[in-house]
């Protein structure tokens, strides 16, 4: 029996069809980010959505292609990197709630961001039944989880809507993240806590410049 994967293209004759489908995907994923971010965010996006299928798709690639590898993690988190970087250059310009001296609007903002990344961090220690014992010391208790998430979610509530849908954001990356890093009940060493903490904040970012933009 053999038990060798099928390429993902079959045919080269067919080759430019999967151009067509990545190139559409990509201009699906730029429309829509520029409904809720600037152009320069918006383009990010859509370059990391073609990378990713380019990378799936290329030709001889397997299903088994999909398993993370060094360079591709590497890749991903230059594109969060980026992102990050133009979104908050996009938050610089947001007006706070309450006054602060001038430029000290997108540290708060920094320090929300960096705050509900680190709490978020806390609840995947309290359930810690998939980490590696590399990847933390003592397991957080409810009280530890509590507190953390008390004081790291502060900051955002004190921004109002745009806090608080980042938050969502965030919230939302943290499930989402740890649900992909423990497929097939991998452990999660500190590294990939590291790279659920970067996911997390940068989403707290977009999705607070997200409601900044229609408030």
């Amino acid at each position: 029996m053999n038990t060798q994967r099928r390429p993902l293209i079959a045919a080269p004759r067919f080759t430019p069809l999967w151009g067509v489908l990545i190139g559409a995907v990509g201009g699906g994923v730029y429309w829509i980010s520029a409904q809720l971010w600037p152009t320069s965010i918006a383009v990010i996006l859509s370059m990391l959505a073609t990378h990713l299928l380019s990378a799936r798709m290329a030709p001889g690639a397997t299903a088994d292609s999909a398993t993370p590898t060094p360079d591709r993690e590497l890749l991903g988190m230059v594109f969060v990197v980026l992102v990050e970087y133009n979104a908050l250059m996009a938050l610089s310009a947001a007006s706070l709630p309450f006054a602060l001296p001038a430029n000290l609007a997108l540290g708060w903002i920094m320090i929300a961001g960096h705050a509900a990344s680190r709490a978020l961090l806390v609840s995947v220690l309290a359930a810690p039944a998939h980490l590696a014992a590399s990847a933390h010391s003592t397991p957080s208790s409810h009280t530890d989880l509590g507190i953390a998430l008390a004081i790291g979610f502060a900051p955002a509530v004190l921004l109002g809507i745009p806090g608080m849908v980042g938050l969502v954001a965030a919230i939302g990356a943290r499930f989402a993240v740890i649900a992909y890093l423990r497929r097939g009940r991998r452990p999660i060493t500190g590294k990939k806590l590291d790279i659920c903490a970067q996911v997390t904040r940068l989403c707290f970012y977009l999705g607070a410049l997200a409601a900044w933009g229609y408030i």
